[in-house]
């Protein structure tokens, strides 16, 4: 494992354009040996949505990646996720993504069954639930899309794994690590677990704003990044668009283990110049009750805490009643309010801050706010 990302810019999900930058950055940073392999690639779904709404990894970046993994002498290119609710393949096919696989020379893989993956170095968890596909895999590769996340400020290839369970047992653990320190820790250790040999971000349109990864803004990024240390392209991604990737949790986490860096001044940037990629004004998401926190008596912090706590507001005009918020939540304080009724949050008193609802929900219908 290397330290260093590559970087190749690429303004649009022209497969032609795509595949060569893709090709580029193999050249850069090369993947492991994969002829005669099964390589697994782990794209982000998080609901069917078109490519349009960067929601999910673009299906072009999905499909050159496939043909480019096939003329490397891959024996099978296995590609596979698990949106939180809604069918493996049906999401697939909905985003554009299984006839790119497939018509690339990749297979589409349900993730269902369950595989036990043990962890003995965790922190927080000894062993995982990975999706049974993940057994077959010889190489694993997270395909991410760099979005902006209200609960954990950003999104990227480390995150992306999380996929690797299978539906809904991720709003489990939402329950179960629902601090963003202790669900950092969560991810650290499920990526060492998984093990991935190699990552690629989308970031030609990427997700900005407090409405990420579901609902935010689509913004225009213009690049692509490789890298087989996947702790370098996260750091160096969330560095590219303006944050400080210490204030991450997970990478923060992910850092402070020394698995993958023992310092972010050991990356390396190849290809394209860092400053030539960066992103100026791109609306990260920032948490600005820790700070306010500190400004404020003592006395005082609880009731801040109170006032300044980002909750779900469900705008019941926007509501589809599909009840994937329902489902999803994991303290189950989410109901639908009577037969034709829209959603509605009936004990305020039990969230989470997971923010499970307002990442699922396909219409917008719910926004985060705080009282304050």
């Amino acid at each position: 494992m290397t330290k260093s990302v590559a970087l190749e810019k690429c303004n649009d999900y022209v497969f032609e354009d795509v595949f060569v930058a893709i090709k580029k950055l193999f050249e850069l940073v090369p993947p492991p040996d994969v002829k005669d392999k099964i390589v697994l690639l782990k794209p982000n779904i998080l609901y069917p949505k078109k490519p349009e709404t960067a929601v999910c990894t673009h299906p072009v970046v999905v499909g050159a990646a496939v043909k480019a993994f096939v003329d490397l002498g891959a024996k099978k290119v296995l590609v596979g996720e698990s949106p939180a609710i809604a069918s493996s393949i049906s999401s697939a096919k909905a985003t554009g993504m299984y006839d790119q696989v497939i018509n690339n020379g990749g297979e589409w893989i349900d993730f269902t069954g369950t595989l036990l993956v043990k962890c003995p170095i965790g922190k927080t968890t000894k062993q995982f639930e990975f999706a049974q596909a993940f057994e077959e895999a010889d190489i694993v590769v997270s395909m991410s899309k760099l979005k902006t996340h209200q609960f954990m400020a950003y999104t990227g290839a480390m995150k992306n794994l999380f996929g690797l369970m299978v539906g809904l047992k991720k709003a489990q653990i939402h329950y179960r690590f629902s601090d963003k320190n202790d669900f950092g820790a969560f991810l650290t250790d499920l990526n060492i677990a998984a093990n991935p040999q190699y990552s690629i971000m989308d970031a030609i349109v990427g997700m900005e704003g407090p409405g990420g990864p579901g609902s935010g803004d689509p913004v225009k990024l213009g690049f692509l990044a490789a890298s087989d240390n996947i702790l370098a392209l996260d750091w160096t991604c969330a560095s590219l668009v303006g944050y400080n990737p210490i204030h991450i949790a997970n990478l923060k986490d992910a850092l402070l283990r020394g698995i993958w860096l023992n310092s972010a001044d050991e990356i390396q940037i190849v290809g394209q110049k860092f400053e030539d990629v960066k992103v100026s004004n791109f609306k990260i998401v920032k948490n600005p009750t820790s700070s306010l926190g500190k400004m404020l008596p003592p006395g005082l912090n609880s009731l801040a805490a109170k006032l300044l706590t980002v909750t779900p507001r469900i705008n019941s005009k926007k509501c589809q009643k599909c009840k994937r918020c329902e489902q999803i939540c994991p303290a189950h304080i989410i109901k639908m309010a009577g037969a034709k009724g829209s959603a509605k949050i009936i004990d305020r008193s039990k969230y989470l801050s997971c923010f499970c609802c307002h990442e699922i929900c396909p219409a917008g219908a719910i926004k985060l706010r705080r009282l304050f």
